[in-house]
């Protein structure tokens, strides 16, 4: 009665989502959509069986929403946490794409490394993430994804 959810969340990695939403318009479909909020749920490593999540505010583009989102959950990270995230995560958010572009050398878990984030955030957030994106752990995944991702 509800429909079929479709979950297109993964496919901005690669390319394909501004093609799904240009078909769902040609279709005549795209005013019917009700997206679901966008958030990425985690499951909580140190209390088993309960989840939490990064709730991302409409209209907030990224990377800001993502670096928004992280700062709003108050039970994954602790303020200590978030800001040993800032030296690796404010190039990205002021230099964007070309910054990530040039630590293409790097894998995801040497890139964290080398900015000083917390082992806690790879455990965290990043062995989800990277599995999520790539079907693979941090430490094979580049810090460039395009087409279908390269590992390092």
């Amino acid at each position: 009665a509800d429909g079929d959810w479709v979950e297109t969340g993964l496919h901005i990695f690669f390319g394909a989502y501004a093609n799904m939403l240009n078909l769902f318009s040609e279709l005549g479909l795209h005013d019917r959509l009700q997206w679901k909020d966008h958030r990425m749920a985690f499951a909580m490593r140190e209390r088993p069986g309960e989840f939490t999540s990064f709730e991302f505010t409409p209209g907030i583009p990224a990377p800001f929403g993502m670096a928004l989102a992280i700062l709003g959950n108050r039970e994954m990270l602790s303020l200590g946490d978030k800001l040993r995230m800032v030296p690796a995560l404010l190039p990205m958010l002021l230099e964007g794409q070309d910054f990530i572009d040039a630590q293409d050398e790097l894998s995801v878990l040497d890139f964290m490394r080398k900015f000083g984030m917390p082992e806690r955030v790879n455990r965290e957030i990043f062995v989800a993430m990277s599995k999520a994106l790539d079907f693979l752990d941090p430490e094979r995944l580049s810090m460039t994804v395009r087409g279908q991702g390269r590992t390092a």
